[in-house]
């Protein structure tokens, strides 16, 4: 997931959904930083199964 607007990161995201795993969770390999409204607005959508667009930094959707 990509957000086009740069703003400071307030969240330590889960690339992959732990659903639990301690692995996955402490894994630093599987946090990305992301602005508080891209986690709760995309981001749980996608986690949801829900569609998404997304658009390239050429502005075509993805």
């Amino acid at each position: 997931m990509q957000c086009d607007v740069v703003e400071s990161a307030t969240v330590a995201d889960h690339v992959k959904p732990h659903k639990g795993s301690e692995a996955l969770f402490y894994d630093p390999d599987n946090l990305q930083s992301l602005c508080a409204s891209c986690h709760n607005s995309a981001k749980q959508r996608m986690e949801l199964g829900q569609d998404v667009v997304t658009f390239a930094a050429d502005g075509w959707p993805r």
